[in-house]
């Protein structure tokens, strides 16, 4: 299994939370902008709102010159609106006819230059904005008039900290509402690139039992869109490998038994040239086999080294009879004769890309441990494994087969012959299991010899 943070589902939920994040980033940026101005704008209405209501209620005071009615109207308005620094109203002389300070009142009005002028109505209310003490302080400014007649004004300053803090409260909530957006959002992709990953998940299991020779039937399909319609194909797919191997695997198991079944035609007709040595190879194979089994050679090693005993003698095919069944000993030039079916032997199977494999069994089986063997004279590691095998086999049966011109030897004396030459011809440590195997009370020969001649 890869690691799950470079799956599809985490790619797509990963790619699917960069753009919500980027999206719900400008979206709260034009968001907070828009309340920014919404409060500024709200603010602004208010202001003006209280400004004006102030002035019309002024005009009578001042008219009448009833400067009690003026101060009620300032106090009043100051004690009921905790963000207005202050209020005044002023004469048309420019001075101060009542202000929520008392001590500025029958002072001049001094007007300061406002920092930055938001708005002007038509009326003549003025919205400027100044700083004073690190904060905004939004003032206003609407003329007192008496019918068309301007008999003085009314100022009114706002403590900006007010708009400052519904800003933040808005900024928190935006944030706030941001964050379970993208959560959610998150949460929902992943959900979502789940449900679509889980199809391609399963086809790639498909895929990996199919690799593994372990297909488990057909993969459902849920989907009616492209991943479901390739998912159909892949079961389409999927059914006529399954159906090729099942061909693949009765003809690889025909081949497999015409092969072997050849190789045991091939060593009966080498052992049937000679009355003698009749069933010989297959003698020599069990033995071989049980030698392995001692090695703990695997069941595969096994089968090939069984082939490799059948046709250990291949090469005799090409001895002819007058030396092959010759009762008498050899000599010097019918030795040499015999010697070279070694060599024939892996020529014959070199011709065949199966039997390749058992040459150089075929072709060293007479090579001795200490290099006095033929036809290459290898000694040691140099010798393949099973040639060292089926040379300790080959032996035990030469000697306890009867022949022409001698009978066979007791088992004892053959295994003493062979232990005689451990180190020599043969290896020691194969020659110490093989005499092992034949000492146990029910060794495989029987039952080897039993199954290769089937």
């Amino acid at each position: 299994m890869g690691l799950p943070f470079l799956g599809i589902r985490f790619k797509l939920s990963f790619v699917t939370f960069l753009l919500v994040t980027a999206v719900i980033a400008v979206s709260s940026v034009a968001v907070m902008g828009i309340m920014d101005r919404f409060l500024l704008g709200e603010l602004v209405k208010r202001g003006t709102s209280l400004s004006r209501g102030a002035a019309n209620t002024a005009a009578f005071g001042l008219l009448a010159h009833d400067r009690l009615v003026v101060d009620n109207l300032v106090a009043k308005l100051k004690e009921r609106q905790p963000d207005v620094l202050y209020v005044a109203a002023v004469d048309h002389d420019g001075i101060i006819t009542a202000h929520s300070d008392l001590r500025k009142n029958g002072g001049r009005y001094e007007q300061k230059t406002p920092a930055r002028v938001i708005s002007r109505d038509v009326d003549g209310t003025m919205v400027a904005v100044s700083s004073r003490g690190g904060r905004d302080v939004y003032e206003f400014s609407t003329p007192i008039r008496f019918a068309t007649r301007k008999i003085g004004s009314l100022h009114l300053a706002i403590d900006g900290v007010t708009l400052v803090d519904a800003r933040g409260d808005a900024r928190r909530m935006v944030a706030l509402a941001s964050g379970l957006i993208l959560v959610i959002a998150v949460l929902a992709s992943y959900y979502l690139a789940g449900f679509f990953t889980a199809p391609i998940k399963k086809l790639q299991e498909g895929v990996s039992q199919l690799q593994s020779g372990k297909y488990q039937g057909a993969l459902t399909v849920k989907l009616h869109d492209e991943l479901g319609e390739l998912t159909d194909n892949f079961n389409q797919m999927a059914q006529v490998i399954v159906q090729q191997q099942d061909k693949l695997e009765e003809y690889a198991h025909g081949l497999e038994e015409s092969y072997l079944a050849t190789v045991k035609i091939l060593a009966t007709s080498i052992d049937a040239r000679d009355d003698y040595t009749l069933r010989h190879s297959t003698r020599v194979a069990a033995l071989s086999v049980m030698l392995g089994q001692q090695l703990g050679l695997h069941t595969e090693e096994l089968r090939d080294l069984e082939v490799a005993a059948l046709v250990h003698d291949l090469g005799k095919i090409r001895i002819p009879d007058k030396v092959l069944k010759k009762a008498a000993p050899l000599n010097e030039e019918e030795l040499e004769m015999v010697r070279l079916h070694t060599r024939h032997g892996a020529e014959i199977l070199s011709h065949s890309r199966a039997l390749q494999r058992f040459v150089p069994a075929v072709l060293y089986h007479h090579e001795w441990y200490d290099g006095q063997g033929y036809p290459e004279g290898l000694k040691g590691a140099e010798i393949p494994l099973f040639a060292k095998i089926i040379a300790i086999a080959d032996a035990y049966d030469a000697m306890t087969t009867s022949r022409p011109y001698r009978s066979g030897l007791p088992a004892a004396i053959a295994i003493n012959e062979i232990t005689r030459y451990s180190g020599s011809q043969f290896e020691p440590e194969l020659v110490d299991l093989f005499v092992k195997s034949l000492g146990q009370p029910n060794h495989a020969i029987p039952q080897l010899m039993l199954r290769l001649s089937a």
